[in-house]
């Protein structure tokens, strides 16, 4: 973190192939933050109104019982925008069995396409951080950095390109 300077600016934004419990963690003990795909329907902690017998909850469940927030417009792909439903939650996200390690209560954003093209699935975006998400604004500041995720990606597979060529 000696080249960031300050580990709490730097953000970590990830697919869902980094939805792992430990990057978490690391984040965490690095003072750095993260933004990711959730993958993992993770066990969550009960919410305050729930009952004392309603067993194991998940994280899936708790944000699907949230209301939507609003929707948004968010650029997808060099020329298309989808409009899409936005909620967000603060659940707290246990850690996996066997693992005592501490774990923060997470903040996750839930953004679902309402009405996508023929010939593509919908955006279906569940994202978990431990950036500050409280209102609507901040849900929406979260969702459009997850989808500029895409133009690094394509950045980079592009800079890899001439390399490529000239190992051939």
């Amino acid at each position: 973190m000696a080249l960031v300077g300050t580990p709490e600016r730097c953000v970590h934004v990830a697919d869902r192939e980094s939805d792992i419990y430990e990057l978490f963690c690391l984040a965490q003990d690095l003072g750095t933050r993260f933004l990711v795909r959730v993958q993992t329907n993770r066990l969550a902690g009960a919410p305050a109104d729930a009952e004392p017998r309603d067993g194991a909850h998940r994280v899936f469940a708790q944000l699907s019982a949230t209301p939507w927030a609003g929707r948004h417009y968010v650029a997808i792909g060099q020329d298309e925008t989808a409009c899409v439903h936005v909620k967000f939650a603060a659940i707290q996200t246990l850690p996996p069995i066997g693992k005592q390690k501490r774990y923060t209560p997470q903040l996750l954003t839930y953004t679902l396409e309402i009405d996508p093209p023929v010939g593509r699935p919908p955006i279906d975006w569940k994202l978990v951080t431990n950036l500050p998400v409280g209102d609507f604004t901040m849900a929406i500041e979260k969702l459009e950095w997850y989808a500029l995720r895409w133009k690094a990606e394509v950045f980079h597979k592009v800079s890899w390109l001439p390399r490529r060529r000239g190992e051939a």
